[in-house]
């Protein structure tokens, strides 16, 4: 069994598949977990299971895009090549599309953090997973009762959801100046306090059960003879009876030279690390204007922000988040705005915020497991589940009919 990509979605898939009986090899440039499973927020993103394509998100992207340090993107000239992508989101932010889209995302969430539990069981995964909450700060009432009702929302689907005021923050999170008139708490969310050392487990995983690992970017791949071959960079064809596509941002050109199409691209995000202050929030913080998080990790104060959309070819541009940096200063006193790394990643997102998951229609021997958007690092043991139920026949612990490549526009 192939393997393309080593993030979340790929190792976990790995040690799933390995525990049905596969023997597997990852294929992936890049050490494991070392690209966009790396420089993530760290979230176990229960509480998201609304889809990023809303009405209420699509009335404010005029205004973020022209704000400056606001936390939406589009480099103009990538529109030509993201029109595409762009009306098929407005077309899923139709109300009835929404509440549909929910379901579906809902019935994979609610795996999401017994699935991490249980991949990790007995090992250094334990002391990294923890359960502390999720806190969304506002800035004036008015901001917080406009996002009342998508939080009513989240807990009908199931989300437990507590509303505070100023003073039961600064009970709950001290470390926080007293600048915020209210917040949103969601309690039941975990964290990682550490997204590589995280991937670095699963990586220990799959080694221990026998899987390799080959450093090497997969340029196609060819159906020959019944098998999946994986063809990499030097034109050298690797055979396998089954292959799984989990490549990310990457993945939609591996699915096109199959000779079909998926409506993927590329949610670029930054990051930044920041000197651990003296005092730090005990999970995480969004900072909902202008529009970013402050997650306290190992190796320090992460600050993560935006949507960028420019491909996979554009350099990166820190302009933003640099000016964040100061921004945050006012919310933690204390801390050094003097950041230690600058990170770029690249999300694989489909316009409706659903992955695709399941074999390519007329090609049993690809799986396709992609396209999570912000969410890879939560539903990856989750996703792990779901692809190896299919590949053994097996019924799996939620409806797969929206995630089936055949319902994901191919």
């Amino acid at each position: 069994m192939a393997i393309v990509g080593a993030g979340a979605i790929g190792l976990s898939c790995a040690i799933h598949l390995q525990r049905a009986g596969f023997a597997v090899e990852i294929f992936d440039p890049r050490g494991p977990g070392e690209g966009c499973s790396s420089g993530n927020a760290g979230v176990i993103a229960t509480a998201e299971v609304l889809p990023f394509g809303r009405p209420s998100i699509l009335r404010q992207v005029p205004r973020m895009l022209f704000d400056p340090l606001g936390p939406l993107v589009i480099r103009w000239g990538y529109l030509p090549r993201f029109a595409p992508w762009l009306l098929r989101f407005i077309a899923a932010c139709r109300p009835g599309e929404v509440e549909r889209l929910a379901q579906a995302i809902t019935s994979l969430l609610v795996e999401a953090v017994p699935s991490w539990r249980e991949i990790v069981k007995g090992t250094d995964g334990e002391r990294l997973l923890v359960s502390r909450g999720w806190l969304r700060l506002y800035g004036s009432k008015s901001a917080l009762e406009a996002a009342l009702p998508e939080a009513m929302w989240r807990r009908e689907l199931g989300v437990k959801v507590d509303i505070l005021k100023g003073g039961e923050i600064r009970e709950l999170e001290p470390a926080l100046a007293p600048i915020f008139e209210g917040a949103i708490l969601f309690p039941e969310v975990g964290h990682t306090l550490s997204p590589l050392g995280l991937m670095r487990v699963l990586a220990a995983i799959v080694a221990q059960n026998g899987g390799r690992f080959h450093r090497r970017h997969i340029s196609r791949i060819e159906i020959e003879n019944g098998r999946a071959a994986v063809i990499d960079e030097a034109d050298t064809s690797h055979a396998f009876d089954r292959a799984v596509i989990a490549a990310g941002a990457w993945s939609r050109h591996l699915v096109r030279t199959l000779g079909i199409d998926v409506p993927l691209d590329t949610e670029r995000g930054y990051h930044v690390m920041l000197p651990t202050p003296a005092a730090s929030p005990l999970r995480p913080v969004s900072v909902m204007s202008p529009g970013y998080s402050l997650i306290q990790m190992e190796e320090g104060l992460r600050l993560v922000t935006g949507i960028e959309f420019a491909g996979l070819q554009a350099p990166p541009d820190f302009r933003r988040i640099r000016r964040l940096v100061a921004h945050a200063a006012t919310v933690l006193p204390g801390l050094k705005a003097e950041p230690m790394s600058e990170w770029l990643g690249f999300r694989p997102s489909m316009p409706t915020s659903i992955p695709v998951i399941g074999p390519i229609p007329g090609r049993p021997e690809v799986m396709l497991a992609f396209g999570h958007g912000h969410l890879g690092l939560t539903l990856g043991p989750a996703t792990g589940r779901l692809v190896a139920a299919l590949m053994e026949g097996k019924t799996p612990f939620a409806d797969v009919a929206p995630f089936l490549p055949a319902n994901a526009a191919i």
